[in-house]
């Protein structure tokens, strides 16, 4: 049996100070979910993502970028340098591409989970689909996984950048796109309009799982409160996991990576002063002293993430007390 989780149910308490209620037990398997016959197809489905996403964080880690050719091919150019550029070029906007096109496929994955779980008795769905509820996770550990090694480096960035105006120069110049590279070229305007967009955000992976919330489509049944409930008693069960020490080693992380990601994902989609208001869904001043106490090497990574990916940390209706213990190193 795998590390067994609990929900708690109801208000969560507001950012008052006021303590929250003792949670009701939920048990949610997280660590080694046995699906249930309904959750099978939707299952495959999402694992083959995620079977991508697992290729995709060493590919990132493994990123060493263009930066040096491409220093050499502006501060010196001529036609052997820039060709040195890109011939480095080639591989690494094959990578780029290769991230982009995996942040298409979650924006199709991660809908059809808050689908499945947002619909109905959502406490109920989260407790008898805990290997859907695990995938969910999942997908939300990814995204703060990849946004943290992305923001670490630039070259991802820079990398494209120097594409997209060695492109216009070539372009510019009279020459076309096959003219430049030939193989090397291989994205298309409005695909390098979009990867673009996508690399100029600071948290890119999140960016693509709150805009999923915001626009999502077919959301029938599904309402934006299902979407931010869904997400609040995610939280409760990694809050629970963590305070009442029933996950250990890596699963500490893991809960707390999901923790922060739901509150950075309800922040954005939360009417109002969002999750940091009074009368939250969250009791984001729990929150963030679990994080301070058990979040060891990873507690400013993780705190980072609550002062500068949300939205509404400085806003007027967030108790200055509360917005002190955030940005208290």
């Amino acid at each position: 049996m795998g590390a067994s989780l609990c929900t708690m149910a109801g208000d969560s308490g507001d950012v008052s100070g006021r303590p929250a209620p003792v949670p009701p037990e939920v048990m949610v398997d997280l660590k080694d979910p046995t699906p249930t016959a309904e959750e099978a197809q939707l299952l495959e489905q999402v694992i083959r993502v995620l079977q991508v996403s697992a290729e995709c964080e060493p590919r990132l880690r493994g990123y060493t970028g263009c930066g040096e050719v491409i220093r050499m091919a502006i501060s010196k150019p001529s036609q052997e340098t820039e060709q040195a550029a890109w011939d480095q070029l080639g591989p690494a906007i094959q990578q780029l591409k290769f991230f982009y096109d995996h942040s298409l496929q979650l924006g199709e994955a991660f809908p059809r989970l808050l689908q499945y779980l947002g619909t109905g008795d959502i406490q109920r769905n989260l407790e008898t689909s805990p290997a859907t509820a695990k995938r969910m996770a999942d997908v939300l550990v990814f995204a703060s996984n990849f946004d943290e090694l992305k923001m670490m480096n630039s070259n991802l960035q820079n990398d494209f950048s120097y594409y997209r105006r060695s492109l216009q120069k070539v372009r510019m110049a009279g020459g076309s796109k096959s003219s430049a590279s030939g193989a090397n070229m291989l994205v298309d305007d409005m695909t390098a309009n979009n990867m673009s967009m996508f690399y100029a955000q600071s948290s890119p992976m999140t960016r693509v799982l709150i805009d999923c919330c915001v626009y999502l489509p077919g959301r029938k049944a599904l309402t934006n409160d299902n979407i931010m409930e869904t997400l609040a008693i995610l939280s409760y069960v990694c809050y629970n996991s963590v305070h009442k020490n029933l996950v250990q080693g890596n699963m500490v992380d893991y809960c707390l990576r999901v923790l922060v990601m739901c509150i950075v994902i309800c922040d954005h989609i939360s009417p109002g002063g969002g999750v940091f208001a009074r009368g939250s869904r969250m009791n984001i001043r729990l929150y963030v002293k679990l994080i301070q106490t058990y979040g060891g090497a990873q507690v400013n990574t993780l705190m980072n993430s609550v002062r500068y990916s949300t939205l509404h940390l400085n806003s007027e209706t967030t108790p200055e007390s509360l917005r002190a213990l955030c940005i208290k190193l």
